[in-house]
């Protein structure tokens, strides 16, 4: 569906439903569990049975096909409403997925989790080509039958792509220091043709260096720092919201000044709806602070990874 988050150009909720990660402050005020109870949600069969933000997750078959139906190349965001990686999803769903992103090459697929350790296990499967030819043969032949032509020229479709698909962007929620140290050596683990971090809600400041540092003490052959080869992207902004905490501007300038030291993209979605500057609130005219022009001048950057 369209939407109003400034990286993406549609949402695709094949999966509704999550649960809170435990231990991550990004997942305290969730935006996807209220919004899954809103009458705008409820009127749909899937929000209803996900509403309590249990752990329960559905499959919505209905979404499927959608991104196959878009001529225009489009940035879709996949399952905004859900984490793909939760440990309820079943691998045969995302194989599904896997399957029409690599049927819609004209598209970018971004997928952000906080459980980057499932992601990783996820895609060091074998055959993993195999699975995902096999999920579109026996779950997406009605639709793709007519565009391919047939069952050889659909393998022939899949043998062309090459691995990691390069169409798919892979990221991980760094909303503090401690999620950057943990979930950042484990995304740099996972092959992909973009890897991200969406710093958002941003909790305080990062200094990725020493996330980088963790990453050499975990393996001595592996040394990372926040460099363009790494890690291509970063989108980072307050939160928003009732009762939002504070977002310190100083701490998203730190960010956006990591990543021009590295050139690395950087996309500052937000100042949040609690923002702080000098220690005093800073206020908007947004109630998001999500207006470019009310950023300091410094922060009016909203990147893309370079090439896209």
């Amino acid at each position: 569906m369209s939407t109003n988050i400034q990286w993406c150009d549609e949402t695709w909720n094949v999966i509704v439903g999550c649960s809170r990660v435990s231990g991550s402050p990004g997942c305290a005020r969730c935006y996807a569990a209220k919004a899954a109870k809103s009458p705008r949600l409820q009127q749909f069969p899937q929000y209803q049975t996900v509403s309590n933000w249990d752990g329960t997750v559905e499959f919505v078959k209905s979404q499927l096909i959608k991104p196959l139906c878009w001529k225009k190349p489009k940035r879709i965001f996949v399952c905004s409403m859900a984490d793909l990686f939760h440990a309820n999803v079943l691998d045969e769903w995302i194989h599904q997925v896997m399957a029409v992103a690599a049927l819609s090459p004209q598209h970018t697929f971004q997928i952000l989790t906080k459980r980057p350790e499932r992601m990783k296990e996820y895609f060091s499967q074998p055959n993993l080509w195999v699975k995902w030819y096999e999920a579109a043969c026996v779950n997406l032949w009605d639709a793709v039958s007519e565009k391919f032509g047939g069952l050889v020229n659909l393998q022939q479709s899949f043998s062309l792509q090459p691995f990691p698909l390069p169409n798919l962007w892979l990221g991980t929620s760094t909303e503090n220091q401690q999620m950057a140290d943990k979930r950042i050596p484990i995304l740099l683990q996972i092959p992909a043709a973009i890897r991200f971090l969406s710093c958002e809600p941003l909790l305080e400041e990062i200094d990725f260096r020493q996330a980088g540092a963790i990453q050499k003490l975990i393996s001595d052959d592996s040394e990372w720092e926040l460099v363009n080869e790494d890690i291509q992207w970063i989108v980072v902004g307050g939160e928003s919201g009732p009762q939002s905490r504070p977002c310190h501007i100083e701490w998203i300038e730190s960010i956006v000044q990591q990543c021009l030291q590295s050139q690395t993209p950087v996309f500052v979605k937000q100042l949040g709806a609690n923002a702080i500057f000098g220690g005093q609130r800073f206020k908007t005219c947004d109630r998001k602070g999500g207006e470019i022009e009310e950023f300091p001048e410094q922060l009016q950057l909203q990147e893309f990874p370079f090439g896209t």
